[in-house]
Parts: structure tokens; C-alpha cells; sequence
């Protein structure tokens, strides 16, 4: 009886999407850097034989670095790895039909027509089958028609799922636990910070989350879950990108939410879960980073005309203890919301905020100011000597609010230079910024005027 493989090709698919996200066993550690890397450590126990012998490691990402791959006998007498290769040529509908091209094949369609033929060609809109040798007929089926192919065997050289392959020398057979270590590519953590404003603009209920987004081609099932901030160098390497991965998302809600343990790691943070957590493949999981908190806030309004024309509306705080936080905060995206008038929250804009240490000013830009404007104008010009010149400046603030507004209006006079009249007095923040604190009554203007002496 000839040996025959059947493959009902829409389930194929979704066999072969399953194929390519491998869940380890237990003993996994996952520590994912916000660089699109992560480091896993997976322990198992595997048999190996006595001499020297190739012993497959099933069930690894994807997206692994296979120069990355460190192995180590936890337990059980020693081996060592003399050679490995990694496998990961998956099996799927596509890379089967590619591997019996001009090999012979049966097709039935929809309508239960048998089709018995050499393959002689096939794309993604008919599959083209020579019937009689190269002497006829010619059969060209479409794709859409096809209920199942039926190969005689699964081609040499694929596999299911990707695997290492090692060939281990040992002096005695038996079972070891081993511990293999690698880094995989196409997974990546954020934090994301969600804040409501109160009424008067004081201050921000903040609450933060972190989002992993694992496309590795792995599942990581009850890991020990770390999170690393920082800029860590890596030599970068052209890699092959996944393609056509779609992500679900999960929001992980519990009773009592998971948390994050703090501590410093040569340069950068690290951030530990008190509990384990399933990275799924495919998939973006969010987790809760630190519950809300109460954090005291400026709203600026401010004209720099360097940034452009209009008067930008900031949030500014310190990341202190006692403006409500005084903690690392890894770099992600803060959104902020505010209710309106019968408490419906609205949103008000967002920004990226980098990696920020404690106790460091943090300043997020919020958008525009509808109703407060500003105009610089070069007012005049004037040649003192070949080396010195002058420039008077005039910039008009107009507040169209119900109530009074301060506009910080910021300047970055060039070269070598001196204020000699001002109409305002001003803050030199640094060598080439100067800061006005520029009040303006409601539905009124106020007009700052100032000369600036350079010399060269």
C-alpha cells in the first residue's frame, strides 16, 4: 500500500500559524529589552545518548540568534556541544507544493474530481498539472477550487517546528537538565502612561502600563518576566524581517494586579514581575506597571519662535517624591485626559516621554493654545562699528480667554551678545536662551520690546 499524506489545505494554515509560535516547557525565563530584543533562558530535561550523537532542542523562537545559543548541564552527568545547527525551514502548503514541483501529486477539488498528475507549476491562482507524461492533457486547477492535495510523504528537510540541532558527545546515556540560553530578535516592551488632569490644572492622576510585543515565532508559557530600560549597545547585524504577522491584544486584568520589582543593572533598570506570565506569540500584553497616582503639575503656555508660531501648551512637573512619583520612568507614550462638564473624559493630547531618572524635570507637549497668540518682529536694524550691531525686537502676546494667562516667551539671541534695554525683565537660562514671564489680562495684549547688541 503506497504511504500517502493528507493536507485539507484551509486547515493547513492555521496548523501552519500554529506551528510557528512553540511554547517551551517549564523552567522559562524571558528578560525583554525595549531595543527589540530579548534574552531567554529555558531549562529542561532531555535524554541523551551514550557517544557522540545529534539531539534535537525542539520548540525554540523563530527569530533566534543561533551565534547567541549557550548551553550548560544543570544536572546529571556532563556533555558538551561539539556541533549545532538550527532548522528552520517550516513546513506549510507553499513549501510543500514548492517541493514537489516535477514529482507526482493528486488533487481533488470541490466538486470531488480527482486530478493525478506531475506538478509542474503553481502560484497563489491555479495549480498546473501534466497528466500524460509531457504527450497530455494538461490540467490547470484553481486555487479557490482545490478541497485537499494528497502528497505521498512530507519532503525531506522540512519540519514543523523551528529546532536546534546538536550534536552532543557524552560518556554516559541518560537524562540531564540543561539550561540554554539564547536572544531572539522581533519582541520589544513600552511603557504607555495614562493621566487625567483635575479641574484647575494642578495636578495629574498618572497611571502607567507596559505592552510587550512578541513576534519572535515563540510562546513563553509561566516566565519569569524581566524587563530591562536603557540604551544597551548592540552590534547591529542586516536581519531578515518577519513579514505578515498580525498581533491580538491582551490586557491582562487580575483580582490583585501583578507588580514590578525595581533595581538597578550596571547602567540601565530592571524590572522584575512578582509573578509568572505567558508571553503569547502574536500577541501585545499589557500589564499594569504602577497603579494611579496623584502628581503635581504646571500648565505652561509658551512662544518659542525658533518651535514655530503658535503658543504651545506644555505639562511640566518633576519626577519627585514629592510631586507624587520620584521614580525610574522607562520611555513611552503619555496620553492625558480631562473631564468635561457633565464628567465625560476628553481627550487633550500626548506625548513621548524619554528614559527619565528621578528627580529630573519632565516636560510634555500638549498642542496649541487656541486662544492665546504671539508675533515676533524685527523691528530694526543698526550697524555700529564692523565688529557690532544691534537688533530691536517686539513680540505681541494677545490672550482672547476670560481670564488672565502668563506666556513664557523664549529668545535665543546668537553670538556674543548683550541685552541693553528691555521693556520686561528676563531670566538667561543658558549661554544662547533668554526666558520672559510675559502676563496678559483677560481679552488683552501685552507688548515686550528689547534690544540685543551683537558682537563679532
Amino acid at each position: 500500500m503506497r504511504r500517502c499524506l493528507f493536507i485539507i489545505l484551509p486547515i493547513l494554515v492555521a496548523v501552519s500559524a500554529a506551528a510557528q509560535a512553540p511554547e517551551p516547557g517549564p523552567g522559562v525565563a524571558i528578560t525583554v529589552y525595549n531595543t527589540d530584543l530579548a534574552l531567554v533562558k529555558d531549562v529542561r530535561s532531555i535524554e541523551i545518548p551514550e557517544g557522540v550523537s545529534e539531539v534535537p532542542f525542539r520548540n525554540v523562537a523563530q527569530r533566534i540568534d543561533p551565534t547567541s545559543v549557550h548551553f550548560k548541564v544543570l544536572d546529571g552527568d556532563d556533555a558538551s556541544v561539539w556541533e549545532q545547527n538550527y532548522r528552520f525551514d517550516l513546513a506549510s502548503s507553499s513549501k510543500i507544493l514548492e517541493r514537489y514541483l516535477e514529482k507526482d501529486i493528486d488533487v481533488v477539488t470541490e466538486d470531488a474530481d480527482l486530478f493525478s498528475g506531475r506538478l509542474v507549476s503553481v502560484d497563489s491562482a491555479a495549480i498546473v498539472l501534466d497528466q500524460g507524461r509531457g504527450a497530455g492533457p494538461v490540467a490547470v486547477i484553481s486555487r479557490e477550487k482545490v478541497m485537499y492535495i494528497r502528497f505521498p510523504m512530507l519532503p525531506e528537510g522540512l519540519i514543523s517546528k523551528p529546532t536546534l540541532v546538536w550534536k552532543i558527545g557524552a560518556e554516559k546515556a541518560g537524562d540531564r537538565l540543561v539550561e540554554v540560553t539564547y536572544m531572539t530578535s522581533s519582541i520589544n516592551w513600552h511603557a504607555e502612561y495614562v493621566g487625567v488632569i483635575n479641574d484647575d490644572d494642578t495636578e495629574i492622576d498618572l497611571a502607567a502600563w507596559v505592552s510587550i510585543d512578541n513576534r519572535s515565532g515563540a510562546s513563553y508559557k509561566d516566565a519569569r518576566l524581566d524587563l530591562v530600560a536603557g540604551d544597551v549597545h548592540r552590534v547591529r547585524e542586516p536581519m531578515p524581517m518577519a513579514r505578515g504577522l498580525k498581533a491580538d491584544v491582551a490586557l491582562e486584568m487580575m483580582a490583585e494586579a501583578p507588580a514590578f520589582a525595581e533595581e538597578q543593572l550596571f547602567e540601565y533598570y530592571l524590572y522584575k514581575l512578582d509573578t509568572p506570565a505567558t508571553v503569547a506569540d502574536r500577541e501585545i500584553k499589557q500589564l499594569s506597571f504602577f497603579p494611579s497616582t496623584g502628581v503635581v503639575v504646571d500648565k505652561v503656555l509658551e512662544f518659542d519662535s525658533y518651535r514655530g508660531s503658535d503658543v504651545r501648551v506644555l505639562l511640566e512637573f518633576v519626577n519627585s517624591e514629592e510631586a507624587g512619583l520620584g521614580r525610574a520612568l522607562p520611555a513611552g507614550k503619555v496620553r492625558m485626559y480631562k473631564e468635561d462638564s457633565i464628567g465625560d473624559l476628553q481627550f487633550i493630547g500626548e506625548d513621548r516621554l524619554d528614559h527619565t531618572p528621578k528627580d529630573e524635570d519632565v516636560a510634555l507637549l500638549m498642542g496649541n493654545a487656541f486662544d492665546v497668540k504671539a508675533e515676533r518682529t524685527v523691528l530694526a536694524s543698526r550697524k555700529i562699528t564692523n565688529r557690532v550691531h544691534e537688533e530691536d525686537y517686539e513680540i505681541s502676546v494677545r490672550n482672547h480667554k476670560e481670564e488672565d494667562v502668563v506666556v513664557r516667551v523664549v529668545e535665543h539671541p546668537h553670538g556674543f551678545w548683550t541685552v541693553t534695554e528691555t521693556s520686561l525683565e528676563y531670566e538667561k537660562v543658558e549661554a544662547h536662551t533668554i526666558e520672559f514671564q510675559v502676563p496678559v489680562e483677560a481679552d488683552g495684549e501685552t507688548i515686550v520690546q528689547y534690544t540685543v547688541r551683537y558682537e563679532y
